[in-house]
């Protein structure tokens, strides 16, 4: 298995562990735009990252791979 699929499928589990994680906790409205936050943040480095592999160039390339980091 290469390096990028490997970092593929790190990225989407830890976002589904994130998910599971945060989903047993009590609904109060507080709680919820904390959650809603964490939940974006951890999904985004997957989605980034998944975007990095679809480059046409390296410049483009550089540019992804620092918004992932």
């Amino acid at each position: 298995m290469d390096f990028n699929q490997l970092f593929r499928d790190r990225t989407k589990q830890f976002s589904i562990a994130i998910i599971r994680s945060l989903s047993p906790l009590s609904h109060s409205e507080d709680l919820s735009v904390i959650r809603k936050q964490i939940i974006r943040s951890s999904t985004s480095v997957a989605a980034n990252y998944r975007a990095v592999s679809r480059v046409r160039s390296d410049k483009e390339k550089f540019a992804k791979i620092c918004i992932v980091v």
